[in-house]
């Protein structure tokens, strides 16, 4: 089935294949968001399939136009959508510079529904490789996604070798070892604005 521009709408489901291994879903979010689930299935069938009971594996900024060829299905008729509300926490470029890379690190922020990179709360300005890798690790790096191979390496790997990995956050930090096969991503408690 080839998927057409004008189904790329808030709440939309497609599946995706996956190589060999099989299909995951995944569904357009609000402000060019989009959740990847972690619910691998041999077969692209999904009928009753509840998003709000399945993790979410990861959730990315993408540019959605240039990931129709990511997409193997429109399955939103027979799928509930996840109506979860999204966690507003991020990493975007700090402004500071790391010595050991002559490039920007990463800051964890706070941002509204509508992502404004002019209005955000900053909560660690620049991320250290040894003292924030669970951070690091753990939360999505902001920048728009439009690589539809580079989605779908990341799946993959997670499937075969258990590490859910955004390339993006090794060219900034290209010192931070790969997090464990398994790791589980950990939460980080923010305090009261």
């Amino acid at each position: 089935m080839i998927i057409k521009k004008k189904e790329l709408i808030e709440n939309a489901i497609f599946s995706i294949k996956i190589d060999d291994l099989g299909y995951v879903l995944s569904q357009l979010r609000d402000d060019s968001r989009m959740d990847i689930f972690d619910n691998l299935k041999d077969k692209d069938e999904w009928q009753g399939e509840d998003l709000n009971n399945t993790n979410i594996l990861f959730t990315i900024v993408v540019a959605e136009h240039k990931l129709l060829k990511l997409f193997s299905n429109n399955v939103t008729s027979v799928v509930k959508a996840n109506k979860r509300p999204r966690l507003l926490l991020g990493l975007s470029l700090s402004e500071e510079i790391r010595e050991s890379t002559s490039m920007p690190g990463l800051r964890l922020i706070k941002y509204d529904k509508v992502y404004d990179p002019n209005n955000v709360e900053v909560i660690i300005p620049i991320l250290n490789p040894i003292m924030h890798k669970d951070i690091i690790y753990s939360y999505e790096y902001i920048g728009m996604q439009g690589n539809y191979k580079e989605i779908k390496d990341r799946i993959l790997k997670y499937y075969k070798e258990g590490i859910d990995w955004d390339k993006q956050k090794a060219i900034l930090y290209p010192d931070l070892e790969l997090p464990s096969k398994g790791y589980k991503k950990i939460l980080y408690k923010v305090g009261k604005s």
